[in-house]
């Protein structure tokens, strides 16, 4: 067998960002390693050199090999784990001490919009009974964030106006009221977030997520519709009661976990360029090139219905497993 050398970096790079968020994905590879791809930029300086070195030798392909390899890893460990580690690339720095605000907290009728806007640091999302929201967390300057509150609808977003955005971490811990139904859109821009919304009503969740990591837990809720979710370079983890709605996915760079109980009824439209799944694993039964559906579905009765749309990410869908971000 002949190998073509002017493809063979090619051939090495495709192979690894493929095959290491499959490796994470069946714990092969441990995703706290892989997840520190871009400590390995120096060996982009080795290889460089080394292929300087050998220039017009019979071996002056080594050092493109090497770049290959190195672009493979990194791009399969941003594949598999995302940026949500990069300070650089998320805007989130700092470790300093932070001070605590003022608590906010305000009253819903029986239907409201609920958005939260959440930029670096730590954020928790749960549940209270009754019509009441509360906020407690704490930032660099002890401003706080931005609410405007009515019973109709409470928006929560950082101040920037004083200093350059993102420039702080902050810790934030919401207290959502089960009693209302809420429309909730959140967007998570770095740092981490852990969302349960055990007993709300949600009739429709709308997630953005950026650069971060994410773990939403409807698994328990009292009754949910739509839930709307993109990633970009980050990772999440979703899990879902079995109720019939549709569940739009899209992720872009990163990993993306759906956990949903053994049985639901699924039916899932598949589209994207650089992504992979674990559909064949999970159970499902491909239907053509873009549609899987789980043993259960019945085109007559109620599903759940699922789109996803991965562009260089991994889409895992567990039925009966436990999702972690």
């Amino acid at each position: 067998m002949h190998v073509d050398r002017r493809l063979l970096g090619w051939g090495l790079f495709f192979i690894l960002v493929g095959g290491i968020p499959l490796a994470v994905r069946a714990n092969v590879l441990s995703e706290s390693v892989v997840g520190q791809w871009a400590n390995l930029w120096p060996l982009l300086l080795i290889a460089w050199g080394i292929g300087l070195l050998l220039r017009s030798t019979p071996l002056e392909w080594v050092g493109g090999a090497l770049t290959a390899i190195t672009f493979g890893v990194m791009g399969g460990g941003l594949i598999a784990t995302g940026a949500s580690g990069l300070p650089f690339a998320t805007g989130c720095s700092g470790s300093g001490p932070t001070s605590a605000f003022p608590d906010r907290t305000g009253d819903l009728g029986a239907t409201a919009q609920v958005n939260l806007d959440f930029n670096c640091g730590s954020l928790k999302v749960g549940t209270g009974d009754g019509s009441t929201w509360s906020l407690t967390g704490s930032d660099r300057d002890g401003r706080g964030p931005r609410v405007a509150s009515t019973t109709d609808s409470v928006s929560i977003e950082p101040d920037d106006t004083t200093g350059f955005p993102g420039a702080g971490r902050s810790n934030w811990s919401l207290i959502l009221p089960r009693t209302p139904s809420i429309s909730l859109g959140l967007t998570l821009n770095a740092g981490e977030g852990i969302v349960d919304l055990t007993g709300a009503s949600v009739s429709s969740a709308t997630v953005t997520l950026n650069a971060g990591k994410l773990d939403l837990d409807m698994g328990a809720v009292a009754r949910a519709d739509d839930v709307n979710t993109t990633v970009n370079a980050g990772a999440a983890a979703i899990t879902l009661d079995g109720g019939s709605r549709n569940v739009n996915l899209s992720l872009n760079a990163g990993s993306l976990q759906l956990c949903m109980p053994a049985g639901t009824p699924i039916r899932v439209s598949w589209s994207g360029t650089l992504g992979s799944n674990n559909f064949t694993a999970a159970g499902l039964i491909k239907v053509d090139e873009s549609t899987w559906t789980s043993s259960s579905f019945n085109v007559l009765e109620p599903a759940a219905e699922l789109h996803v749309t991965a562009n260089a990410g991994s889409f895992e869908l567990r039925l009966g497993g436990t999702c972690r971000a």
